[in-house]
């Protein structure tokens, strides 16, 4: 009894194991484009500097 027991744990450890390596490998996008990353350059940056640069400065009153 307890050799079928340690079988039957053993195939839904296993099968649990495969869904899960599936969920992960295939639940989370792969393409940049998906991930909503964009490296390209920033076509509105004529200096170089980044984003930083494009604050308006304060004005005084």
């Amino acid at each position: 009894m307890s050799t079928s027991m340690f079988v039957t744990g053993f195939i839904i450890f296993s099968i649990y194991l495969a869904f899960l390596i599936w969920n992960i490998y295939n639940g989370n996008p792969t393409k940049p484009e998906d991930r909503g990353l964009d490296s390209g350059p920033d076509p509105i940056d004529m200096d170089g500097m980044g984003n930083f640069s494009r604050f308006p400065k304060k004005k005084d009153k």
